[in-house]
Formats: C-alpha cells, structure tokens, sequence
C-alpha cells in the first residue's frame, strides 16, 4: 500500500498531469528497461561483482557501432565503457566469453559473417582473431546457414561451443553449432540444426543449461515488428542435440496493449539458482522501423518436467537483482520542471526527473538549442549534476548553471565545446542553489533530437567521474535557417529556353542545365518544363543543415502529365548507405514514390495525385515525423530517423544519381531546412482557387489524327472542351487543329465581358502568323504581327456568334483574356509567339539510323538517329500512330501497318519537322530455331539443338538441373552464383553472330505457385564469349518485388532497371539485339511488348562479337530455385 501511495503522490506533484494520465510503462522508478538509451541483442554476463551488457549500439541506422559495453556493480546504475574494437560500419549481436585460456574473447557480425578479437580484460583493448581483420565465420560455412549472431557457450566439462544463424526459415537450413577449438577462432566440428527441429527459427540462438537438460533458445518473426518473440528446444544429451520441441511454444511475446512489443534475441543471467532472460524490446512510442529498440530482465520459470513457462514481461523488472549500496539521494526527483518547449505529451518535462529509462523528455525543435529548469523547490548543496542522453553514443554540447532565484545564474558546468560522448554525463561542484538549468547547444549528428531520459541531482557528491569516448568530429554550426531554394517560373517569360535558374532563397547562387529547359503555359500555370531527360544542379552546396536527422520542407506546385514509377524532383543526398539518401519525388511506386531514404523509411503516395494535374504538394520533416501533403490535406506521415549525407549540389528534375528524371511541369519550388508546412499550407490555403482565368488551346503535345475534346490550359483545375469536327494535322511545319465551332462555359463568360482579348494564330499556306483582337465596349482593334490591321480581316479568320466561334483557318493556339491588351502586353504577346516559333525544323526530317525490318513474324521495327537535341518523334500509319514520343525508335504490331510509315519530329512549342516516308517491305520468314523440342536431361554427352550449356563443378552440391521435354526446358539449381567454377548456374546456349531476337515465355518460378517471392531468377543470359563477367540478362526474380528485371554487366558497367511486378510478372520476355544497341522487353500476351525501364542497354563492347545467348537460372542465398520455359524462338 505505501509503494502505491506514493507512486500516486509522485505522479500528482510534477507538472499539472493527473496520475491516472501516465500508462504503466510511464510510472516513475519503473525498471525495465535496464539501459537509458537504444540498445539491441543483449549478452548479458557477470565477472566477479561487475555485470557487463555487449550489445548492438541501435537507433543510429541498422546497428552502425560504435563499439561499447555497460557496466554495473548493483544492477540499477549503468555506466557505458568505450571500446577500442571493433570500428566497423556495423556492429551487431556482440558476445564475450572467457576462453580456454583464460582471455577474454569478444565476437560481433557484420552482416552475413562473424569477427573475433582478444583481451587481457572483458573491456579491452581487443586484438583481432584474424589477420587483416578478416571474419572467423564467413557466410554459408556449413550449408544451410546464413552467417550471423554468435554466442557461445561453456559446458560442464570445459568444452566450449558456438551457435549462429539468421533467416533460418527457408528450406534445409537452420542454425549452426560447431565445437570451438583452442584458438577460439576454429571448430573442430560444426553441425546443423535445422528448422524442422528448432521450428520458426530466424536467429539469435543462445544456450544454456540446467539440471542437466541444455536450453537452445532463440528468436522467431521480424525483429522490426510485433512477431518478433523467443522459442526454444531443449537436449538431455548434449550442447548439440539430439534437440526436441517443446509445445508451450513460443514463450516470450508481445503483450496484449503492446507496450512490450517485439521481444527477443536474448541472453540468460543465472545467479543464486534463479535464472533471467535479458532481452531487447521496442521503445514506447515505438519509433519507425523497429529499430530503436531497449534491453530489459524478467525471470524465467520452469515446469517440474523442466520446461520454460511463458514469461511474463514486465515494466517493473526485478528488484531482487538490485544491490544495496550506498548512493546520495536524487533531490531532483519528482520536483517541478519548466522546459523551452515539449515535441508532444510523451515527451513531457516531468519525464525528466522520475528515473525511468523508458520516457524521456524530447525538445519540439531538433535544429535549435533547448533548455530546461529543474525546481528542487528550496536551496540546498548541489555537488553533482548527472545527466543520461537520449542517444548516449553521441556527443552533446550544453551547459549547466544554477540560481538561488531564477533570475541570477552562475555557470555549474561548462561543456559548450565538448567533442566526447558517455552515460552518464557527470559535472560535479559544490554550490547552494535551488534552480538548476541545462541549456542543450549543439549535437554531433545534426538533427539529433535535443532528447533526456532522466537528470539526476544530488546534493552529496557522487564518487564517480564520467568516463569519456575519444573525441568526436562536430558538425558547423548552422545561422542560416528558412527557405534556402525557391524556384519561380513566373520569373521568366513563356517560350524562352533556360539553362540557368535563379534560386530566390537563402543560398544565394543558381541551379544550373546543360541542356535547355522550357517555360511554358500549361494548364492555366507558368511553369518549366523538364522532358525526362534533363536535370538542374545548383551552384551551391547542401548545408550541414541537411544533415543527419535535420528537419526539411520540399513544397513544389507541380504537373505530371503521365506518372511513372520512379520521377525525383528534389535530390540533396550522396551515397547508398540505407536511410542516407533524401530524394522526393512524384512517382507511383506505392513503396518510395514519393520518398526515398533507403530501406524502410521510403515512402510512397497513400492516394497518387492525379496525373495531369496540377498539385500543390508539400513533404516534409520535423526531426521525428515524416509528412506528406497533397493539395493542403495532410495524406501520410510517418515517424523515422535519418542520418543523410549531404551531397555537393542540389539536383533538381533527377535523383542523386541524376537518373530516374521527373517528366512534367514545375510551377514552383520551395526547400527550406526547417519544417515550414504548416507556414506554406496556411499562405496556399486558397491553392483551389486559380489566381488568373482565361482560354487556352494550345496543340504542341497534340498527336495527329480526329478529337472530340481538348485540354483547357488557362485553368488550372480540370477542363476540357467539346470540339466540333475537330482534327489535329500539320501544317506549315507546325501542330494545327482543324474545327468549325466550339462553346464552352469559361470561354462564353469570357466573350460576354464588356473588354477581352483574343490571341491566336493561323497558316496562310506560306506563313505562319499572329492575331491579337481587342473588344472593348463594341470596338474592336486587329493586329496582325503585331501590327494594327483591318478589323475587317478578323472575318477571314473566325467570328463570334452567339458565345460561339466560328473559325474560318487551323490554328496552333487559340486564347481569350478576360481584359483588353495594352500596347506594351501587344508586342510581349507577339515576341513570346515569335520566340516560340523561332526552331528551324522545316528543313529537317528525321534520318534512319538503321535499315526497318521485321523482327519477328509480327513486329516491324524503326529506328531514327537521334542527331538533334530536345526532339519528340510521331511513327504514324494511316491509322495508327505512337503518340509523340521521346525514344526514337518504335516497334509496330502487324495490325497497325499498312504500306507507309511516316515519322515526324518536334519540338516542345510544336514545330515540327518534314516527314520522312518509309516504305513496309513485305515479310520474309527469319525464324531460324522454334521450341527446341528435343528432349533432354543432364548427364547426356550432347544437348540437341543447342551449341552447349554450363553447370559447376560439382552440379550435385548445387542441386542443377537441366531438363527439355517436347519444348518445354526447366532449369534448376541451389546456391549457385556466377565467377565461381564450382557454384556455376545452368546456362544453355547457341552461339550467334550479327542482330538477332530472341523470345520465351518463363512458364513457372519458383514460389509463384505458393505466392512467395525468392531470390531465384530464370530468363534470358546474353554472354561475351570468352569474357562471362560480360553479360546481359532479361529475367524474372520475384524477390524483393522486382518482377521483371532487365541488368548489363561489364567492365566499369552496372546497369539495371525493373518493373517492380513481384510475382505478377509478364510472362513473357524478349531481347532484340541490333548493333550495339540490346532492347529487352516484356510482354503479358506475347503480343505488345513494352521496354524494360532504363533499356535499351548499348554494349560497344558486344559489337561484332559472336556471343552465347541462350536460357539460364540462377539460386542465391542457398535457396533452391527453378524455371520453366516454353516456346523459344530465335529470328535472324
């Protein structure tokens, strides 16, 4: 009773929050978790009367060290000791054990593989097992494993064991154990226990025993989400089985209000014959990804016939293991505190102070200094100030002072240049103050949030120093905050063509193109328009502003007129580090359309913008949510944490790569390196509502042929207008639409204005030119180029009737104004329609760049130089055409040809070139092989039909196979991985010289009849002879939701591209080879076939070589893996 009375007392007397407000986990004094701070994979051990805690340094991105272990002699205060070793990337799953002969040993992954080092103590300095510091445990040692997460384990006897594994639940695999020899680096054997037995195993294995019966614990699910839990087996033979499943399973899990959620990949503590699991679980609230994750204890209990009972997790944790030492009171505990600002309530200011490494207190900003004010409520000796860090592996800069009153302060404390980090922070003095204050200045990562798990006051000094890291490097120190990019098209006039952008922001400088970029008018906005090919670099430098976890807003008034997959309009990051990469964009991959930091905290659209649209779309970061909003409506947000690295430049239209280019229009863009959404929502809350109105057809995209309705783009929501008889043609060298009448509401509300203005154009069979007609109060002014002319002549051109008009001539733009022109808007209207006609195409006409043919018995294939920049392509029959297009080149079905081809080029303003005539040949037969139908099965001398195949080595190892039957051939193999002669994947062949096409249908794959993706490809090899790391490849891989993957392989050359169609991949697939030039494709029907994304490839290198080109799969990961293919053809 007095334990509640107090707990209740405690919760009423900080702050203004009732009792009944705090969950259990937020209860003052609460024990779990063990550790103030992010800390994963917990080997827990007790030398002497010193426990130590190894553990993956967590919440800094995928377990990236550095190095470190906690220390305790009480169990309650925890203290982290720096390590020498290692200073890897990464640093996962460490464990330490005395070894035989009586050093310490400590081993910690990487992924897929397992280090050693070696100390005189269990803290260091450590010495490296290997030489170079190579891995003791390379992947895949025994067959079956995938290398990770060691622990060891001494038995009775003396004899010392190893456990490992990861992603243990696939087919024949499951966890190692192997019998470690003297060197502590080498089994004498090793031997698997597979997941039949250790059922749902994943990873983390970890051993002990009792009463003889030894316990193989060990961790199932996804670490990242609530199945992570622990299961075990158990032996009453041996440390290595034979190991039996008990039915109790799993034994620890997620709890009901999942408040401990995600436990596992654990260590066992035995002292005084009770026996603890210390574990790891997620944060309260859980932070995104799963991996900020928390070491906590609970007691394990066993059943008479010596199985584990289920745990019963905790927030209390177990008091029975605290130590009774003497320890100066907490006067800070529980008294009042004042914060300069709270990001929200569970990250309150009483969280402070009521020592609980489960809440903290976390500042609203992440890029600005913080403060707080701990009242001890009546002076008193202040002798030393303890402070534990959000992420204690990092270094802060702050200052401590204190005050009798509030009003006068003396600095305590001093450290607004400290480089070092540790837990805890220890400033000691000796002062009489009732006011302490700590000012949170700078932090190593920029962007760290200004985050405290608990502040410790005593009024005794406490006999321990801080124990420091070696010093770290700071970032600069930022003063420029705000927008520091802005983009504005209304800078610039219609038609002009740019290679330079000035930024309006902070940086002061210009985004910069080397080809030219267009302003035009689309859809009632002046915007730039960038064609999918061209992207903007700035001048200047991200800031470290950028950096880290720091806070951004990307707002962008935008339009894309056909969405694809992946289209980056932002990029400030380098690298391919996961969760380093900060690129937005306007894409519909639901995964990281949107969104790409790498890995999980991607993000896609919830609900895509509509294409063809504009769109005022904002995302943005606050230091802890990632938000995206479209058209001024919040659509997503999720919490994350970023480490970016800035790059040396800004690109904008293009990844960071300058790759996956954006296709459409940008009004407007704004970056600044604060969260300024809610600032940007509120100035464009009447975003719906277009600042200007008029009419406007214009033809420049229009492809030729009959409408029935056209795009008004003098607004900017949606609107199309009805078009009588209407017919896009050429004329002049310039897009046109033919009419008689058209009426439409905003273009009548227009003509019955007292004043407006109509501006069009029109061909007279030799020229193009320019009309301007004033109405203002019953008169009218005609100006033809821009000169005053007859009125009378308007009649010639068109008239209005009624709200309708009534055109008399094809035009390329039609525009009405509700306002009259004056003199000055007269010549700008003309000089931007002259500039927009100034390319001289009417003397050009696209050339062949290789001679048509058919490349196969129902596609007929055209190809034209590319020889002028900027340019779109029409391939048009008497009745069909491609639609302009940016690729030039195009594949006709049988069904769209008729006896002529025609192809046109043009530009952005639609100027268009001469046509160039093709003539269809007639068909001639060039199917040189079908189906392959001999049979055939591996271990015959001779393949029929084929010039050869290649397996490894050792085909049995790999479990290859080779099998034709009456045309169909399914390839199939395990762990199998080009380079190595002994793990070589089936490949079959001929060997062929000059272009060919090349088709298949991929029946079947492994896991498409279960619905499961693996990372077994099968598909189309095309390989340098004499040269195998040359290589194309048109495959299907399931894994990873890539479906259809085209990839080139070659010296200095890595290319790839998917469709992300997972296992609703198309069947169907095709290379084309035609110079240097390779197109891969694929098909649902075998019938219209689409290009692969980022193909073609182009392989100087392949030019005039004979090559092999034939059918392979391939098994990684020591999966097995099949496919099956029918109807191969070749055409040549």
């Amino acid at each position: 009773m007095k334990k509640l009375f107090f707990l209740v007392l405690f919760a009423c007397s900080i702050g203004s929050v009732p009792a009944q407000s705090l969950k259990k986990h937020e209860m003052p004094n609460t024990l779990n978790p063990l550790l103030p701070g992010y800390f994963a994979d917990p080997t827990i051990k007790k030398i002497g009367d010193t426990y130590y805690i190894y553990a993956t340094t967590d919440g800094n991105g995928w377990g990236a060290g550095p190095s470190q272990v906690w220390t305790s002699t009480d169990f309650k205060n925890w203290t982290i000791q720096p390590m020498n070793w290692p200073n890897t990337h990464w640093y996962w799953a460490p464990d330490m054990t005395k070894g035989y002969d009586g050093r310490y040993y400590l081993y910690y992954s990487q992924p897929v593989e397992i280090f050693g080092a070696v100390s005189e103590t269990p803290i260091g300095p450590w010495q490296s097992l290997a030489d170079d510091h190579q891995s003791i445990i390379p992947n895949y040692m025994i067959p079956g494993v995938i290398t990770l997460d060691g622990q060891t384990f001494t038995d009775h006897d003396g004899l010392m064991y190893m456990y490992w594994g990861t992603w243990g639940i696939y087919p024949d695999h499951g966890c190692a154990v192997g019998l470690m020899n003297p060197d502590m680096k080498s089994f004498k054997k090793i031997e698997l226990i597979p997941n039949t037995v250790a059922k749902d195993f994943f990873e983390a294995p970890y051993m002990f025993e009792r009463n003889g019966i030894y316990y193989l614990m060990y961790s199932s699910g996804h670490c990242e989400d609530h199945t992570y839990r622990v299961q075990y087996v158990k032996s009453t033979v041996g440390p290595m089985g034979p190991f039996e499943y008990p039915a109790d399973n799993p034994i620890l899990v997620t709890n009901e209000d999942g408040t401990i959620h995600g436990p596992g990949h654990h260590s066992v503590l035995e002292e005084d014959g009770r026996y603890y699991i210390v574990y790891h679980r997620h944060n309260n609230p859980h932070s995104g990804g799963g991996f900020h994750r928390q070491v906590a204890v609970d007691e394990l209990f066993f059943t008479a016939d010596g199985n584990i009972q289920k745990v019963v997790p905790t927030h209390q944790g177990i008091a029975d293991l605290i130590k009774p030492k003497p320890y100066p009171e907490d006067i800070a505990f529980g008294k009042p505190v004042q914060v300069s600002s709270s990001y929200h309530a569970d990250f309150r200011a009483s969280f402070l102070v009521d020592d609980n490494n489960g809440t903290l207190w976390r500042a609203k900003e992440n890029h600005q200094p913080a403060w707080l004010t701990i009242d001890l409520e009546k002076i008193t000796d202040v002798q030393t100030v303890a402070i534990q860090f959000e992420y204690p592996t990092y270094a802060y800069q702050y200052r401590i002072e204190t005050s009798t009153d509030a009003k006068t302060w003396t600095i305590y404390d001093d450290q607004s240049s400290n480089n070092r980090w540790a837990s805890p922070v220890l400033a000691h003095g000796k002062v009489k103050a009732r006011y302490v204050r700590l000012h949170l200045l700078q932090t190593q990562l920029p962007g760290l949030p200004r985050g405290i798990w608990n502040i410790k006051v005593y009024g005794k000094s406490l006999d321990q120093q801080t124990v420091w890291s070696a010093p770290q490097i700071m970032p600069p120190e930022e003063t420029i905050f705000g927008p520091l990019i802005h983009m504005d098209a209304e800078d610039y006039q219609e038609g002009e063509r740019i290679t330079t952008i000035q930024s309006k922001g902070l940086l002061q400088g210009t985004l910069d193109s080397e080809k030219p970029i267009y302003v035009k008018n689309y859809q009632g906005k002046k915007a730039f328009f960038l064609d999918g090919s061209v992207s903007l670099r700035s001048t200047f430098k991200v800031p470290q502003s950028l950096a880290g976890n720091s806070p951004y807003t990307v707002s962008m008034w935008i339009n894309n007129p056909r969405i694809d997959r992946f289209e980056s309009v932002v990029a400030w990051s380098k690298g391919n580090q996961d969760i380093s990469k900060a690129i937005v964009g306007y894409g519909k991959d639901a995964q990281r359309g949107a969104v790409t930091h790498g890995a999980w905290p991607d993000m896609g659209f919830k609900t895509l913008p509509q294409e063809d649209q504009w769109h005022h779309i904002i995302i943005s970061f606050d230091g802890y949510m990632e938000r995206i909003y479209v058209d001024g409506k919040l659509q997503r947000e999720e919490n994350r944490m970023l480490f970016v690295h800035p790059a040396d430049y800004f690109v904008v239209g293009a990844s960071d790569l300058l790759d996956q280019h954006f296709s459409g229009y940008i009004a407007d863009i704004k970056m600044a390196n604060i969260d300024l959404s809610a600032d940007i929502i509120n100035e464009e809350k009447n975003f719906s509502n277009p600042k200007k109105l008029f009419f406007a057809i214009q033809t420049d995209n229009l492809a030729t042929g009959k409408i029935s309705k056209v795009r008004n783009h003098g607004a900017i929501m949606a609107h199309e207008v009805a078009v009588d008889r209407g017919e896009v043609v050429i004329q002049g060298n310039r897009t046109a639409l033919k009419m008689d009448t058209w009426k439409d509401p905003i273009l009548t509300s227009i003509l019955t204005q007292p004043s407006y203005t109509l501006a069009f154009d029109w061909f007279d069979g030799h020229h193009w030119n320019h009309g301007l007609a004033l109405y203002d109060q019953g008169k009218t002014v005609f100006y033809k180029n821009s000169k005053q002319d007859q009125v009378q002549n308007i009649n010639k051109l068109l008239w209005i009737k009624d709200g309708e008009v009534v055109f008399q001539h094809a035009f390329h733009f039609f525009r009405a104004y509700p306002k009259k022109f004056n003199i000055d808007q007269i010549e700008e209207n003309y000089q931007i329609w002259k500039a927009k006609s100034a390319a001289d195409l009417n003397r050009y006409a696209p050339n062949i760049a290789v001679k048509p043919y058919w490349i196969n018995d129902d596609d007929f294939f055209v190809q034209i130089r590319a020889d002028q920049a900027d340019l779109m392509y029409l391939f048009s029959t008497d009745q069909y055409d491609s639609g302009w297009i940016q690729e030039p080149y195009y594949l006709f079905n049988r069904a769209h040809l008729g006896k002529t081809i025609s192809i046109f080029a043009k530009d952005e303003f639609g100027n268009v070139s001469e046509a160039q005539l093709i003539a269809v040949p007639k068909q001639k037969s060039s199917l040189r092989v079908k189906d392959f139908d001999q049979n055939f099965t591996l271990g015959e001398e001779e393949i029929p039909d084929w010039d050869g195949y290649q397996v490894g080595v050792y085909p049995d190892s790999t479990k290859v196979g080779i099998k034709g039957v009456d045309g169909q051939w399914t390839l199939s193999s395990k762990h199998t991985k080009w380079g190595d002669a002994s793990l070589l994947p089936p490949f079959i062949y001929k060997e062929l010289e000059g272009d060919f096409t090349l088709e298949v249908q991929v029946k079947d794959v492994a896991g498409l009849t279960s619905k499961t993706r693996t990372s077994s490809e099968a598909g189309i090899m095309i390989q340098a002879i004499g040269n195998p790391n040359a290589y194309m490849n048109n495959t299907v891989l399931t894994g990873w939701n890539l479906g259809n993957l085209a990839r080139s392989i070659g010296d200095q050359i890595h290319q790839e591209g998917n469709n992300g169609t997972g296992l609703q991949y198309s069947p169907y697939i095709q290379v084309q080879k035609v110079g240097s030039y390779f197109f891969l494709r694929s098909s649902q029907d075998g019938i219209t076939w689409i290009d692969l994304p980022n193909t073609p490839f182009r392989r100087e290198d392949m030019k005039g070589q004979k090559l092999r080109v034939g059918l392979y799969q391939i098994a990684t990961n020591n999966q097995e893996g099949y496919g099956v293919f029918e109807q191969f053809k070749i055409w040549q």
